[in-house]
């Protein structure tokens, strides 16, 4: 369960670290063995006709012409071939040896381009890699490549660029380097033009266009499996793939729907088309343009029908599954959601709801009770901070009848091999295997698919509201989204949660209950802004679903006021924690383990304001209380242990701090592991103390297991991590290793402009460190204009 998102574990955030944080070093990319990263086993096997376009692309990429990479921009409606026309590029390319290394990055929003591009750091592995400013991550790897040497040919390849993309892709793309070739492609000519051109020179552009109408025939007669060359079938073709525009996606489907169907002669499938299938499943509106929805929709409504005949269920889990980022779907996500789903269903009685819909003829499936029971034996798995008091429980039990049995499906792997095959077959998805399996929709299959339904009423959507509550069922089986074991998993449910969000009008409380825990996962990693933005979202959704002072609510606002904490936003933070807990005081109690990680929190807040007496007041409160309502070995008693730990250090009680802290580190180190970011905190300001405390040895034992731990667990540039950089700084003013100092402090002072802003408290002390560290070595000017920088800053 992910129990991360209330005051409880909030309260680990205030494990206070005295002193200060790195900066990372650009370097140029190394040498890399080849690579073709582009996604090619989407080729089809039927790409044809397309000679003329491959020549043009590798006429104006392959050739150097001055300092700058070259661009081509190709250009052209949704379901031409433009995807296919790029990966074949890129397949054909690197195998000539054209190009070395192939670096594929879905463009059409600003996350994904994001993910893309930094590929590159951790092909690398750059120490700028897990750097938590994304704006530092990107200009890291725009210069990797730009400063990448002349044997490295490589190729970068943004597939479907937006005009909402295009300003962020044009600043971030690499601008030197004339060995490297940047391929585009987006649906307008607007976008094309302006991402060609870069520093008042205009790079070719080129329109792709629908085969021609031989060439569509051919292709019809190569995707139905069918060698005549009879006049009549001929004829036939050309007929049909005129009714449907050349569009070589609907053309394709239509061949695939023939070789399934065993026919052999165009003109059957021309009558099945006239007869308009399903129209009445997918003529709702779209924002397609008309022409583009005669030619879709004359094809995919026979997909369509054929998928349902075969099973009904194939179609549904279409539906629920174009509601997912369609990149690339993680079906090990929705199979895992599914089962959490129906285990609720089970634990609140209404499974046997499900047989109001019978299964598809001649199937059989696992019971799904017995499924519910294996599942519960491989995948819920306890976490590493167990609070009795989390979210209150927003996962739904509320699905559809009719989608019921969908769930006990998709956890058969037999059936859901099935409606794989079926769904390549009939070319309305693919899967790609590997060590997880995916799914990837086109675009255009998408849009048809979705109903062009108001934002708001979009919750209503059976199909979407299921998509909603399988990914955030499966959301909440990560153990923890504090520990970095967990991150790479995260990461996986971001771009989802973006696409879904978009069809959520009115969002449903699970989904802004993973807003929240995502939102908390962005804050562990120093990704401030982002965490911002999924906070903020979550709080006004709760505030008018629940109202603003359901506990929920409530504990969103501490999470916000975290995060303000985090930012240097000092006064804002104590607003929000008054606010959280007051409300939580009214709704739970005093003496609520919820409401004792506020108390917890504020008292962090007045600690770092100077604010002693009333900071002791507020941890011993919620010291007694977590001892009493959760033992004393709890992670957040412990948390708060630690923060005793600090407020007595801070006021020159080293000894009783160290205590405290001894307490805490041998707790943390039982309960969640010696390497955990939290246990990190205490041996790190275990450290610290022994630093001002002048006991050399033990410090420096302690500050350099931190740092290395650090570097591990969250990166060189994490905000933690430069808290240890510059505790480490101070030891060595200490012991005489000056020009050691210097540097680790102009390292930590470096990250922390970076990571946290120039006006963050932190930035401002680490100033004022080096500062005295110049005096110390009579660089009295330097140390006067650092000093009064810092004074500018405040």
């Amino acid at each position: 369960m992910v129990n991360n998102v209330n005051g409880n574990i909030q309260s680990q955030v205030n494990n206070h670290y005295h002193g200060s944080p790195p900066a990372a070093s650009v370097n140029p990319m190394h040498s890399l063995a080849p690579f073709n990263d582009a996604p090619v086993d989407r080729i089809s096997p039927c790409f044809m006709g397309r000679e003329g376009d491959m020549h043009a692309i590798s006429s104006a990429v392959e050739f150097c012409d001055g300092g700058t990479p070259s661009r081509y921009a190709i250009w052209g409606m949704p379901g031409l071939g433009k995807s296919q026309l790029a990966l074949s590029y890129a397949n054909a390319s690197f195998n000539a040896g054209s190009h070395t290394h192939i670096i594929w990055i879905p463009a059409t929003t600003l996350e994904k381009f994001n993910q893309g591009l930094v590929k590159v750091l951790d092909l690398t592995q750059h120490v700028d890699r897990n750097n938590p400013d994304q704006g530092a991550r990107l200009t890291v790897a725009r210069l990797c490549l730009e400063r990448s040497n002349q044997s490295l040919k490589w190729l970068i390849i943004l597939d479907d660029v937006t005009l909402a993309t295009l300003d962020f892709l044009r600043e971030h793309l690499p601008r030197n380097n004339g060995i490297g070739s940047i391929l585009i492609t987006t649906r307008t000519r607007d976008v094309a033009q302006a991402v060609a051109s870069v520093a008042g020179q205009q790079h070719s552009i080129h329109e792709l266009k629908t085969l021609s109408t031989e060439q569509s025939a051919k292709l019809l007669f190569k995707s139905a499996g069918i060698h005549s060359s009879a006049a009549a079938d001929l004829a036939s073709a050309q007929k049909l793939v005129k009714a449907i525009g050349c569009l070589p996606l609907a053309v394709e489907q239509a061949g695939s729907y023939m070789r399934r169907s065993g026919l052999t002669g165009a003109g059957h499938l021309e009558t099945l088309y006239d007869q308009g299938g399903l129209a009445e499943i997918i003529g709702w509106d779209n924002s397609l343009t008309p022409y583009q929805e005669k030619s879709v929709l004359a094809t995919v409504t026979v997909q369509f029908q054929s998928l349902g005949e075969i099973d009904l269920h194939f179609f549904m889990l279409l539906r629920v599954m174009s509601f997912f980022d369609p990149e690339s779907i993680p079906l090990d996500i929705v199979v895992l959601g599914a089962g959490r789903v129906a285990r609720r269903l089970v634990v609140n009685g209404v499974s046997d709801s499900t047989s109001a819909v019978p299964l598809a003829p001649h199937s059989k499936h696992p019971s799904l009770r017995k499924w519910i029971g294996q599942l519960s034996n491989r995948h819920i798995q306890p976490s590493s901070d167990v609070l009795p008091t989390p979210d209150v429980s927003v996962v739904s039990t509320d699905v559809s009848v009719e989608l019921r049995p969908l769930l006990e499906l998709i956890c058969s792997k037999k059936w859901l091999r099935g409606a794989l095959r079926r769904l390549e077959d009939l070319s309305l998805a693919q899967p790609c295997y590997g060590d997880t399996t995916s799914l990837h929709i086109h675009d255009l299959i998408r849009l048809v698919l979705q109903p062009k339904t108001p934002a708001d009423q979009l919750g209503e959507d059976a199909h979407c509201a299921l998509a909603v509550t399988l990914l955030c069922g499966a959301f909440e089986t990560i153990e923890d989204v504090e520990s970095p074991h967990c991150w790479t998993e995260c990461e996986r449910f971001v771009p989802h949660l973006m696409a879904l969000s978009k069809h959520a009008g009115k969002p449903t409380p699970e989904l802004l209950s993973m807003n929240a825990a995502v939102a908390w996962y962005f804050s562990q990693r120093g990704r401030y802004d982002e965490a911002e933005t999924l906070f903020q979202k979550a709080l006004a959704g709760r505030e008018r679903q629940f109202g603003r002072d359901h506990p929920n609510t409530l504990n969103t606002v501490n999470d916000l006021g975290v995060l303000c904490e985090q930012q240097g936003k000092r006064a804002e933070a104590e607003m929000l924690y008054q606010r959280a807990l007051a409300g939580k005081e009214r709704q739970l109690g005093g003496d609520h383990p919820s409401t004792l990680g506020t108390v917890n929190n504020l008292g962090g807040l007045y600690e770092k304001q100077g604010k002693y007496t009333e900071a002791e007041i507020f941890y011993q409160r919620a010291l007694a209380g977590q001892e009493r309502q959760l033992g004393g070995e709890h992670p957040s008693t412990l948390g708060t242990v630690n923060n005793l730990g600090g407020l007595y250090e801070q006021q020159g009680k080293y000894a009783e701090a160290e205590i405290l802290y001894q307490r805490a580190l041998a707790g943390k180190e039982k309960q969640i592991g010696g390497d955990h970011p939290n246990t990190l905190k205490t041996v790190n300001n275990l450290g610290w103390l022994y630093v001002q405390w002048g006991k050399h040895e033990e410090a420096e034992t302690l500050c350099l297991r931190a740092l290395a731990g650090r570097e591990r667990q969250l990166g060189a540039d994490h905000p933690d991590t430069l808290a240890t950089i510059n505790s480490l700084a101070n030891l060595r003013i200490q012991q005489g290793r000056l020009e050691e100092a210097e540097t680790l402090f102009n390292r930590a002072l470096t990250g922390r402009v970076k990571a946290i802003g120039v006006r963050h408290p932190d930035t401002i002390a680490s100033m004022a460190d080096l500062a005295r560290l110049h005096e110390k070595q009579g660089r009295f000017e330097e140390a006067r204009m650092m000093r009064d920088e810092a004074l500018q800053r405040t």
